[in-house]
């Protein structure tokens, strides 16, 4: 038991590092692009600005979510902390979508009216510690990855490896732009900023819809179709000589996982072995079709 804890904690307790890392320097990578957004006059970089602002509360929830895990019983939350997870991402895509047609708007107004000069050597004063960050970030969760299961690890792995692949875009952006003016040819040189700012937001609004559709069916409880509502009516039918008659049925969906709650009528003689086994029998037969579900069989009696 000692040791199982402790292959469970060990793969978290890296997790945290990643974390703690993550949220200790997301303040001064802001600050660094907000600084280098302005005095470069790159939209593209106040854009990222905004991305690494929005962040915070996703990374904030996962920095206050990773010690509660630590600090309760580890088995008790092999998987993460459920819908707190999904609250702090809903939350995240939803303020994401209206900023990334923000950015689009602005980028399309310095697009096509009049393009501003932009510094880009001092652009890429932020883009470079960002693209070492987080490549040495993804780099640490690809091998925390195999070794839990936890949604956590996923989603900071999805999100560096991502971020590993923008800051390599921007960056060659950014080197053309800036190999550009060095050859004279500014007028095409500023056109680069707000396109590739366009990009990003694009990207944004991609990840905040998807983020934001998922999480909230992950949130939002849903009845069962009709088809599933026969099928839990087909398995009682079938088990219809072992109880005397039928109570309320509770049916829904959360995220992909089905819950079912009936609740049926035992005569007294019935003993509770008898009703243990055909809780197992109809949960046995309930999973063939649902799979993922969460059976309740609540006994009563009749008068």
């Amino acid at each position: 038991m000692a040791k199982h804890k402790k292959k469970g904690v060990e793969p978290l307790l890296a997790l945290k590092k990643v974390i703690d890392i993550g949220f200790y320097t997301l303040i001064p990578f802001s600050l660094l692009y907000l600084i280098t957004g302005i005095v470069s006059n790159s939209i593209t970089i106040l854009a990222i600005t905004l991305k690494y602002g929005l962040s915070f509360i996703v990374q904030l929830f996962a920095f206050k979510s990773i010690r509660t895990i630590l600090k309760t019983n580890i088995l008790k939350f092999p998987y993460g902390t459920g819908k707190l997870e999904n609250f702090s991402s809903l939350l995240y895509g939803s303020l994401v979508i209206p900023t990334a047609f923000f950015i689009i708007y602005s980028s399309g107004i310095r697009l096509f009216s009049s393009l501003e000069k932009v510094s880009f050597g001092i652009a890429q004063i932020s883009l470079i510690p960002s693209l070492i960050r987080s490549i040495l970030l993804y780099m640490w969760t690809s091998k925390l990855i195999k070794k839990s299961k936890s949604p956590m690890i996923h989603l900071y792995y999805s999100n560096f490896r991502v971020s590993t692949l923008l800051d390599v875009s921007v960056i060659t952006g950014i080197s053309i732009g800036f190999f550009l003016t060095l050859f004279g040819n500014e007028k095409f040189a500023y056109a680069i900023d707000p396109i590739l700012s366009i990009i990003v937001a694009l990207y944004m609004l991609y990840k905040g819809i998807r983020m934001t559709v998922g999480n909230f069916k992950a949130m939002v409880d849903f009845p069962l179709g009709e088809e599933d509502q026969l099928k839990i009516m087909g398995v009682i039918g079938q088990k219809y000589e072992r109880y005397e008659d039928i109570g309320n049925i509770y049916t829904r969906i959360s995220g992909e996982r089905r819950f079912i709650e009936m609740e049926l009528y035992f005569s007294r003689k019935t003993s509770l072995a008898e009703i243990i086994n055909l809780r197992e029998e109809m949960e046995t037969q309930l999973r063939e079709h649902f799979g993922n579900i969460h059976f309740t069989l609540v006994p009563l009696y009749s008068h």
